[in-house]
């Protein structure tokens, strides 16, 4: 078990799509730095995550669809009103994948993916400055797909491309008001939404085989990154999207037959 420190305690944080998965193991990063939490879904209930976090940590829960701007802007004065004041850190991870082959994706799955991948990002960020306390630190969840592109994937591809360059914006815009924002790419992740296709037949050794550490990664690796970068070990990083992925991105094709 990871050990247990103090960077981040007192501070109030909120983990948007943080009932499992990798939000859940940034909230549970979190906890473990002393942090006060706010979890977040859409779901009427959390999920068991804050039994799962009790005795780590003081965590509460607010239910909002961050596909809305009226969602986002409820979840953060939700979280302000629970923690009993301004945000120290807001971590926008709550996404969707939607995507079909390219001669099926309609209207409808892309705007989709960009309410919620996207626009729930930046109207999160928007309602969390308006009342963030100094040194206050934002860091967005990108993926490996910010950079490279995966077939059927065009949806998400471009919205996670949307989320390298909100990163950088948001950072610039928001400089002046002592409001860094950083982000997260993460790769393959072993979560609940990956299990199905990598339970498919030889899948997991397959894409095993294909990164260089060896392995696939863990919602914690991702939470211990994401915890860094909010850190005041951090305070000199803003506008970067630091990918946690094993290698992937480092890579060209393999030319062993093997």
């Amino acid at each position: 078990m990871p050990q247990q420190d103090s960077a981040h305690a007192g501070r109030r944080v909120c983990v948007t799509g943080s009932t499992q998965g990798i939000g859940l193991g940034i909230a549970r990063a979190f906890a473990r730095s002393g942090a006060r939490l706010v979890l977040n879904a859409h779901i009427p209930d959390d999920g068991g995550a804050l039994a799962q976090l009790s005795g780590q940590a003081e965590a509460h829960y607010v239910r909002a669809d961050l596909a809305t701007r009226d969602g986002c802007r409820a979840l953060i004065a939700g979280a302000a009103e629970r923690l009993g004041g301004g945000l120290d850190t807001l971590v926008c991870n709550a996404g969707g994948f939607f995507d079909t082959p390219l001669d099926q994706l309609d209207a409808d799955a892309l705007d989709r993916t960009f309410d919620l991948n996207v626009k729930g990002y930046l109207y999160c960020a928007q309602a969390f400055a308006e009342q963030a306390r100094p040194g206050a630190s934002i860091v967005l969840i990108g993926s490996t797909n910010s950079l490279a592109a995966e077939k059927d994937s065009v949806a998400y591809d471009a919205s996670k491309g949307a989320v390298l360059m909100l990163v950088r914006s948001l950072a610039v815009s928001l400089a002046e008001r002592g409001i860094r924002v950083n982000g997260v790419g993460p790769g393959l992740v072993e979560t609940p939404l990956t299990q199905a296709g990598l339970d498919r037949p030889g899948v997991r050794a397959r894409v095993t085989s294909q990164i260089p550490a060896g392995r696939l990664g863990q919602p914690d690796d991702i939470g211990g990154a994401v915890r860094f970068l909010a850190s005041d070990d951090a305070a000199y990083i803003t506008g970067q999207m630091l990918y946690v992925d094993g290698g992937i991105l480092a890579q060209q094709m393999s030319w062993s037959p093997a």
